[in-house]
């Protein structure tokens, strides 16, 4: 007689607990863009002179362009832009950027000490 009783007790608080934490949906549109704020002026300056060659929608390269593409990097959600970022800030700290076949053919790319500090600094996440 208890196991009937339990049974039907269960169900119902099982119910209870699921109904209240249900999440309400909020509609969400995939067009719904939050830009990170505009890139500093120096850090435009830099990528400008330095990056945007091989990292642009019309570059010649399509693994550069696939990599990281100026062009678009600002009109992406902000996790992807933090995420390009934090990407940005681990090629420059492994010594990878500009690559060194590049710099054969072009030395004037290659980043001073002060350009690679600010592009750093601009392109560390910031933990909370």
């Amino acid at each position: 007689m208890k196991k009937l009783f339990v049974l039907p007790l269960a169900t119902i608080i099982g119910l209870l607990f699921f109904q209240g934490t249900q999440k309400s949906e909020v509609p969400v549109s995939p067009d719904l863009h939050v830009v990170v704020k505009k890139m500093p002026k120096k850090i435009k300056a830099i990528v400008d002179q330095k990056c945007y060659g091989c990292h642009n929608a019309n570059a010649k390269s399509k693994k550069a362009k696939a990599k990281l593409d100026w062009d678009i990097l600002e009109s992406k959600k902000k996790s992807e832009q933090v995420e390009a970022k934090g990407k940005i800030y681990e090629v420059l700290a492994k010594g990878d950027m500009p690559p060194k076949r590049y710099l054969e053919h072009k030395p004037e790319g290659q980043l001073s000490e002060d350009e690679l500090a600010l592009l750093m600094k601009w392109s560390k996440i910031k933990k909370k």
